[in-house]
């Protein structure tokens, strides 16, 4: 039973980071070409993830937050973290598949030692939709799947709530979380699978803080 739950943990987790890695640097794209412009305000963006601001101005955070693998709020940090379930779960996914986990962190790598890093940092994007397609191509098993992609829908959700971008997809990506929670045999929190359902019922945006919340302890893992 430690082996099933481990294998579980570390499905929900690959899902998670890969999204974290995925939306962050997107995220981070637009953030960069502000840079090029002007100072954009690195404080705003460490108080809305929730992180310390140890960035003595916004180039600072920008190469720190994306690159520093040391720094483990860093999308690079959560690029290993993704890469390291992934190959835990190699058989599970396939060594195809896996691979294109390695292309993403190769990438950022790069990124990290250019003096124009947006091209890498798209390769990096690329990668991990690349890697979501080969899951879909290699991966058999549904429930599998399904693991995968509703922790990508947690994980969306609370960076798009937390960065208060793509606000017009929140709700459908809460529509595609509860179809793929009830397809996952994960244990689920009531309360915030109620708070969940009843707000997509209403059809209005649940208060920001209280939906990052829900969706944070919506699976029991």
């Amino acid at each position: 039973m430690g082996h099933v739950l481990s294998k579980t943990n570390r499905l929900y987790w690959l899902g998670r980071y890969n999204e974290r890695v995925y939306t962050s640097l997107s995220y981070m794209m637009d953030f960069y070409d502000a840079l090029l412009d002007g100072a954009p305000d690195h404080a705003a963006v460490c108080d809305a993830l929730d992180i310390p601001n140890i960035y003595e101005d916004a180039g600072a955070f920008f190469t720190g937050f994306v690159f520093d693998a040391e720094n483990p709020d860093s999308i690079a940090s959560a690029a290993e973290h993704m890469l390291g379930n992934g190959m835990v779960l190699r058989e599970t996914i396939s060594t195809a598949t896996l691979s294109y986990l390695q292309m993403a962190v190769n990438a950022i790598g790069l990124a990290a030692k250019s003096d124009a890093p947006a091209v890498a940092m798209q390769w990096a994007l690329d990668d991990i939709m690349a890697f979501r397609g080969s899951c879909d191509d290699h991966i058999a098993d549904e429930q599998i799947r399904n693991i995968l992609k509703a922790a990508v829908s947690v994980e969306r959700i609370s960076m798009y709530g937390r960065l208060r971008i793509r606000q017009s997809e929140v709700q459908r990506e809460m529509r595609m979380l509860i179809y793929r929670m009830n397809r996952t045999r994960l244990p689920i929190e009531p309360q915030s699978q109620s708070f969940l359902t009843e707000s997509l019922m209403d059809g209005g945006l649940p208060e920001r803080r209280r939906l990052i919340e829900a969706v944070e302890s919506l699976f029991v893992i």
